[in-house]
């Protein structure tokens, strides 16, 4: 069976922030890891969006995290994930809301977004 989403990620934290927000997102999203113009790790999200317009959008959407908080992260146990993993989801769903909004405003919706993970993911 193949996959619905497509996952890029060199390393398997990466993988595992990328599968825990999938479902927000429509089938052949790509999730991929790539780093950020300091060198930090960044989860990168492309996605074709279908509901601000007419016509198929693709949206790139870019979660990233300061160094202090991704290494807090990383050094939690598996099972102490939970709660980074929730605020990564409701970051994320705010984000498309916001975007949601706009387009319903009559505003024009960016084809770059950032989602800063802060103190309260990890």
């Amino acid at each position: 069976m193949e996959e619905a989403y497509q996952y890029d990620c060199a390393s398997p934290d990466f993988e595992e922030l990328a599968r825990v927000i999938s479902d927000l997102f429509p089938e052949q999203t790509q999730f991929s890891e790539r780093a950020a113009e300091d060198g930090t790790p960044t989860l990168v999200v492309h996605w074709v969006a279908m509901r601000f317009g007419a016509s198929a959008r693709r949206i790139v959407l870019s979660v990233v995290m300061a160094p202090a908080v991704l290494a807090r992260y990383r050094a939690l146990p598996p099972r102490q994930r939970g709660r980074s993993f929730a605020v990564l989801r409701a970051y994320v769903e705010a984000t498309i809301g916001s975007l949601e909004e706009q387009y319903a405003n009559g505003e024009a919706v960016p084809r770059e977004v950032t989602v800063e993970l802060d103190e309260q993911f990890a």
